[in-house]
């Protein structure tokens, strides 16, 4: 009988490679923003030529970033959290909060990407342009938030799963481990103790 835990394991592991692969592009679309903001000043400023598709370019690249590039953060929950009640919560009720916080991001990127995807297919098929002197297809820019939202739906689903098979399995941190410190690793200190010295 085949394990449904193990596929799911295995759809999670996709959802995230791609999460990262789509992170990775964002990174180095916001990097060719500034590039491309940069070459435009200097063509204008310095050559004294009119510039026609940078800033609409540089713009279709950090909606990218912003939108596609969410999932990632949402792999590794670092979007931002008010943790001002659920610190004070017994674990099992803070768990509970956050498992429920989680179906409600769910069901709004579910909401967003259904009603992103036929704004994207109509400008696709009805082969809309930007009405700049450029002109570049619209559907380029109008797939990043059906897409994001898609991604990041996934990654909170896959968050959802493993948070409710944690919680029936008694698999709950005794404390919040705080967002702002995941995955930051502390320089050892003269004691060997995340950099302070201990008297």
């Amino acid at each position: 009988m085949p394990d449904p835990n193990g596929a799911w394991r295995r759809i999670g592991r996709l959802i995230d490679r791609i999460s990262g692969l789509t992170g990775f592009i964002g990174a180095l679309a916001i990097l060719a923003a500034a590039l491309v903001v940069t070459e435009g000043v200097v063509v204008r400023k310095v050559l004294g030529q009119s510039t026609i598709w940078q800033i609409e370019f540089s713009v279709f690249l950090l909606i990218y970033a912003c939108f596609v590039g969410a999932a990632l953060a949402q792999r590794g929950e670092h979007h931002l959290n008010v943790d001002l009640i659920i610190i004070h919560l017994r674990p099992k009720a803070r768990e509970i909060v956050l498992l429920i916080a989680a179906m409600i991001g769910c069901l709004i990127c579910a909401v967003v990407a259904a009603y992103g995807w036929p704004m994207w297919w109509r400008a696709l098929v009805e082969g809309e342009h930007s009405e700049s002197l450029w002109g570049p297809p619209m559907w380029i820019p109008y797939l990043f938030l059906p897409l994001g939202m898609t991604l990041v739906f996934l990654q909170y689903l896959g968050q959802i799963v493993r948070k409710i098979q944690d919680i029936r399995r008694g698999r709950i941190d005794a404390e919040v481990v705080r967002t702002e410190l995941k995955e930051i690793e502390l320089p050892a200190g003269p004691e060997g103790r995340g950099g302070e010295a201990h008297e």
